[in-house]
């Protein structure tokens, strides 16, 4: 089953207080097809972690950074599989427990898009735990999106989860969109692919990797790389 396909995330919506901003964000999930439960408090988003079976936490705006930070922790440490939303601009900064963050004001389908890229790393992770016990694993979509990474790729290249799943592959191999778009479709064409490529840490830094790689029936495109340590060049 695609990730297009499964029922809707089953989410917890949390504010800092119960207001008119609340009610809008919980229906407009809800009336997108998913199962709401909202929490308009610091103490009952507590609560909810800690009694409350759900799929993605949606932190939104109106909660602090030190509240955002603490809440995302204590639910990936109660089932690190959880996805957590923030809706802020800066909501993955600093936040290592984020798996995406979005700017609410960015409007209603930005956020929806974003919601469906973090079912899209559920996904991935209930399905593919197995190559991901490789340290360097990704997964992206049809538009060279990133939608799942290890803490390997993460380090690898110097980003934080959040930040990394913001990118496309155009983003970070080197050369862009001239080297990734034939890659890409041949990729596509072929349903797997091999061999060395030259990526770009966020420092600037060239690391060059072995890749191998292979299109699911799902629609899931998973790649494994393998760093080139004494390739890698400054």
């Amino acid at each position: 089953m695609s990730p297009d396909q499964q029922s809707p995330a089953r989410l917890l919506l949390c504010s800092r207080q119960s207001d008119s901003l609340l009610v809008l964000q919980g229906a407009v999930f809800r009336d997108s097809g998913y199962a709401v439960v909202a929490a308009a408090s610091k103490e009952q988003v507590q609560e909810h972690i800690e009694n409350t079976d759900f799929d993605v936490i949606v932190l939104n705006h109106t909660l602090s950074f030190t509240d955002r930070k603490t809440l995302a922790r204590k639910t990936k440490m109660r089932n690190p599989s959880t996805g957590v939303l923030v809706l802020h601009h800066s909501g993955s900064l600093g936040n290592p427990y984020v798996d995406l963050a979005i700017d609410s004001r960015a409007g209603v389908q930005a956020m929806l898009h974003a919601l469906k890229r973090v079912e899209t790393m559920l996904h991935a992770r209930s399905h593919y735990h197995k190559e991901f016990e490789s340290e360097y694993a990704v997964v992206v979509d049809a538009d060279r999106n990133y939608t799942f990474v290890t803490d390997g790729v993460c380090k690898l290249l110097g980003y934080d989860r959040a930040m990394m799943l913001d990118l496309r592959i155009d983003d970070i191999v080197a050369g862009s969109t001239n080297v990734t778009a034939p890659l890409f479709q041949e990729f596509v064409a072929k349903g797997t692919q091999t061999g060395k490529i030259t990526l770009r840490h966020r420092s600037g830094k060239l690391v060059a990797v072995n890749y191998w790689s292979r299109v699911e029936p799902d629609g899931c495109m998973i790649a494994r790389w393998e760093p080139m340590e004494a390739a890698t060049a400054d």
